[in-house]
C-alpha cells in the first residue's frame, strides 16, 4: 500500500490539530485505522510523568467488551510489552518481534483477548517516545489471516506518521495546564511533605507531584506496575483502598477517607483520599482518559513526625493549649471536626470550640488560613 499524498497531509494535519487540543487524538487514531486497506485494530498509549499530564489511552476498532477485560485483568500482563524497552525511538517493530507467535499462543492473554478477536495477534507499531520519564507507543493489532498481504503495510504507515506524532507529543507536553496545583492549594492538599496522586477507579494512576514520585520510586509505601497503576505495599490495603474509591468515583465523589498507614521502616504516614470532579479545575490536566463523568480520586500521602514533639512545637510557637493544639494538628492532617472529635474521643461542640479558640489566637479568621499557617512552621515535615 502507497499512502497518497493527501492522505498523509490529513493524517498530519489531525495530528497537528492533536498538538493543540489532546482530545482530538481519538479522531487522529479513528482516521489512521480507516487508512487501511484491511481491519486493524489501534491505539495511542503512553504517559509522561514530568507533565504531570494523563497517560494517552486512545484507541479504535476494539470490542469494548474486551477492552474492559484488558484494563481488569490484563493491564500488566501485557506478554508484548515486556518488549517495548528494546524498541529503538522512532524504529518500527512487528508484534512477532515483540512476542513470538509460538511463546503468545501459550499465555492466558492470547486466550482471552487476541484469539477471540479472530486471532488478532499480528501488527506491530513505533515505539515513540521512551525513556525514565516517559513512553508512547502507536500500535495496532490485525487478524493472522492479514499479516502476510497487510502488515508490512501497516508499519510502513507507522513509520511514515512517527515523525508527527513525535512532534506533536512535545507540543502537547509544552501546552499542558498546571491548573491541578491551584485546585489541590485551595483545599490545603499541598502542604509542607505532602504526596499527591489521582487515580481512577481501576487504580490507573493520572497525576503525581514531584513528592509523590520519589515515593513511587522509593517503594517503601506505594509503587506502580507496568501500566502506571497504582500499588501499595500491603496487599490488603490494596483491596481497601480499591474497594473504597470505586464508591468514591461512582456514587459519593464528595466523600473523604483518611487512613494511617506504616511503610516498610516503620514510618507512619496519613492518606487522605478526596473525590474530585474535573469540572471543578479551570482546565483539567487529565484528558478525556478520566471517565466521561469526570470523577477521579485525590489521594494526599504525610508523614506522620513524633506527636508529641510535634504537639509542644505547636503550642509554644501559637500560644496554644495542649487540646486546642491536638485538634489543630488534626485539622491540618486533613481531618474534618467530626473525624477529630472521633479521634480524640471528645464531642464535635468541644472540637469546634477548640478550633475556634486557635483561629482567634493566631489571628487566622478561616480555618485553612490556620493549616497553612501551621504548614509555614515545617511541623508537619518533621523539619
Amino acid at each position: 500500500m502507497v499512502l497518497t499524498a493527501e492522505k498523509y497531509i490529513q493524517l498530519s494535519n489531525l495530528a497537528v490539530a492533536a498538538a493543540m487540543d489532546p482530545d482530538e487524538w481519538q479522531v487522529f487514531i479513528e482516521a489512521v485505522a480507516g487508512a487501511m486497506p484491511s481491519h486493524v485494530c489501534t491505539q495511542l498509549i503512553g504517559y509522561d510523568k514530568a507533565t504531570n499530564a494523563a497517560p494517552l489511552a486512545y484507541s479504535s476498532g476494539y470490542d469494548p467488551e474486551i477492552l474492559k477485560l484488558y484494563e481488569t485483568y490484563f493491564a500488566d500482563r501485557n506478554p508484548f510489552a515486556v518488549n517495548f524497552p528494546k524498541c529503538g525511538i522512532g524504529d518500527v517493530i512487528s508484534s512477532a518481534e515483540l512476542c513470538a507467535p509460538d511463546t503468545l499462543k501459550r499465555t492466558q492473554f492470547y486466550a482471552d483477548i487476541l484469539h477471540p478477536l479472530e486471532d488478532l495477534y499480528a501488527g506491530g507499531g513505533s515505539m515513540l517516545a521512551f525513556d525514565s520519564d516517559r513512553m508512547f507507543l502507536l500500535g495496532g493489532n490485525m487478524r493472522a489471516k492479514d499479516k502476510e498481504k497487510h502488515e508490512g503495510d501497516w508499519l510502513q504507515l507507522c513509520a511514515s506518521l512517527a515523525p508527527i506524532i513525535r512532534q506533536s507529543l512535545e507540543i502537547n507536553r509544552m501546552l499542558t495546564g498546571l491548573k491541578f496545583e491551584k485546585w489541590a492549594a485551595e483545599r490545603h492538599l499541598l502542604g509542607a511533605g505532602t504526596a499527591i496522586v489521582v487515580v481512577d477507579s481501576a487504580m490507573m494512576i493520572h497525576y503525581t507531584c514531584q513528592g509523590a514520585e520519589n515515593l513511587i520510586a522509593c517503594g517503601k509505601l506505594i509503587g506502580s506496575d507496568l501500566m502506571r497503576r497504582l500499588k501499595f505495599r500491603s496487599g490488603k490495603v490494596q483491596a481497601q483502598f480499591l474497594s473504597h474509591i470505586g464508591v468514591q468515583a461512582s456514587d459519593n465523589p464528595n466523600m473523604f477517607k483518611n487512613v494511617r498507614l506504616y511503610d516498610r521502616d516503620g514510618q507512619e504516614w496519613i492518606c487522605r483520599t478526596m473525590g474530585m470532579r474535573l469540572g471543578d479545575l479551570d482546565k483539567s490536566p487529565f484528558g478525556t482518559f478520566v471517565t466521561g463523568s469526570g470523577l477521579a480520586t485525590v489521594l494526599a500521602f504525610k508523614p506522620v513526625c513524633n506527636r508529641s514533639t510535634t504537639l509542644k512545637r505547636l503550642q509554644n510557637s501559637l500560644s496554644l493549649s495542649k487540646a486546642e493544639a491536638e485538634s489543630a494538628l488534626l485539622l491540618s492532617e486533613g481531618l474534618t471536626p467530626g473525624e477529630i472529635a472521633a479521634e480524640r474521643d471528645v464531642s464535635i461542640h468541644t472540637v469546634r470550640n477548640q478550633i475556634k479558640a486557635a483561629l482567634s489566637k493566631t489571628g487566622c479568621h478561616r480555618q485553612r488560613e490556620l493549616v497553612h499557617r501551621i504548614e509555614q512552621l515545617g511541623l508537619l515535615s518533621g523539619r
